[in-house]
């Protein structure tokens, strides 16, 4: 960098005065013109995102009173659950990533008819993967009709769950759903019977092993640490493939294209570009995004932080809820650079002390506590070759 100054010093003194105003100008005119494309861009950006905002909201209003016409209550798909409805809503299932159950809900005249149903729902579900899922994402073909565009297409053959169960674990599952007695309730006309299925013992740790080598070699190319991209992850969605929440964010460790989706796209590939819910639902991709936008919290954003267990604590706490607000918990103003000098003067337990004070929201607390757990936790089964 200093020989390239020195290079460029020389060239410029090596000018004659109407060489010097013409360089001058040239560069002035380049500036202006970048700042233009920012203008335009954003703009552009900004339109789309609120066109989008508007149709996922649209999307959601009408997809919750169908199922509210014939279900008692709307249960939608979240960061930590998959939902899917059949196509005339007489079908449910569910997988609870978080608190590792299956819930299988059907239409039916009768106990026997409900047994079936069930029973072809479980095996649906064994073959159900991130590419059907989408397909079927109701939400996702009423955006897209919405915006007047086609439906994209997932090429992921992830499995939702199968491929962390063993041949016995689906026997097991399997012989559950037909023994158990169901639960039935009446809604309006209609008869509802359920069937709840726990998922076999240590299913999140297997959850988390599809993912290490892909975490291994982003930890190591952003040069941060493996069981922190596992804590993110394990807290933003509990490993569901299909996370999504009303941000909106997307995938595994639950990307927002319109502010860390740009930051680590740009970083990672020189160039801006909102990527859509197919981008990152490829679980590959997002933790390359995750990866990337930790690397930018720890060394960018907030760079001047100089102790690196106080540093830690804000990059968690900002991944949740952005580097400016970790700021405002210091300084009251979103200046980072500020907030440095008054973190760098505290010791990392008081900062961990303070930010849980001084957060603006309660989510964040909340957050910054479990992924420093559950960092210790995954940081433990790393050192004993568990994970």
């Amino acid at each position: 960098m200093y020989k390239k100054l020195i290079f460029i010093t020389l060239t410029i003194l090596n000018l004659n005065a109407n060489e010097f105003e013409e360089w001058k100008a040239k560069q002035d005119k380049e500036f202006l013109q970048s700042q233009q494309e920012y203008i335009d861009w954003k703009k552009q950006h900004d339109a789309e995102f609120e066109a989008y905002k508007k149709a996922q909201e649209e999307a959601f209003s009408e997809y919750k009173k169908e199922i509210e016409n014939n279900w008692p209550k709307a249960e939608l798909s979240t960061n930590h659950k998959w939902v899917e409805y059949n196509k005339d809503y007489t079908t449910k299932k569910s997988v609870d990533f978080k608190n590792e159950n299956i819930k299988f809900e059907v239409v039916a005249k009768d106990e026997k008819e409900a047994k079936k149903k069930i029973e072809d729902l479980y095996m649906q579900l064994l073959k159900d993967d991130v590419k059907t899922a989408y397909k079927n994402d109701k939400v996702e073909s009423k955006i897209a009709k919405k915006l007047g565009i086609p439906k994209q297409h997932i090429e992921s053959k992830e499995k939702i769950i199968t491929d962390v169960l063993s041949f016995e674990d689906m026997k097991s599952m399997y012989k559950d759903v037909k023994t158990q007695k169901l639960q039935k309730i009446k809604h309006n006309d209609k008869f509802i019977y359920k069937a709840n299925v726990k998922m076999p013992p240590k299913t999140m740790i297997k959850k988390a092993r599809l993912y290490k080598d892909d975490v291994n070699k982003n930890a190591y190319e952003q040069k941060i640490r493996e069981a922190l991209v596992f804590a993110i992850m394990h807290s933003e969605s509990s490993f569901n493939p299909m996370a999504r929440s009303h941000i909106p964010a997307f995938g595994l460790m639950q990307i927002v294209p319109r502010s860390a989706g740009i930051d680590s796209y740009k970083y990672l590939y020189g160039k801006r570009k909102v990527v859509s819910s197919t981008y990152l639902y490829d679980s590959k991709k997002n933790i390359k995004m995750g990866s990337a936008y930790l690397h930018l919290l720890q060394y960018k954003y907030l760079s001047h932080i100089k102790d690196p267990i106080s540093k830690l604590y804000c990059v968690i706490a900002a991944y949740n809820t952005g580097a400016g607000n970790v700021a405002k918990a210091f300084t009251g103003t979103t200046n980072i650079r500020k907030a440095a000098i008054k973190i760098n003067a505290m010791e990392s337990t008081k900062v961990y002390k303070h930010l849980m004070r001084k957060l603006p929201y309660n989510e964040t607390k909340g957050y910054l506590k479990k992924v420093t757990d559950r960092l210790a936790s995954y940081s433990k089964l790393i050192d004993q070759n568990k994970l």
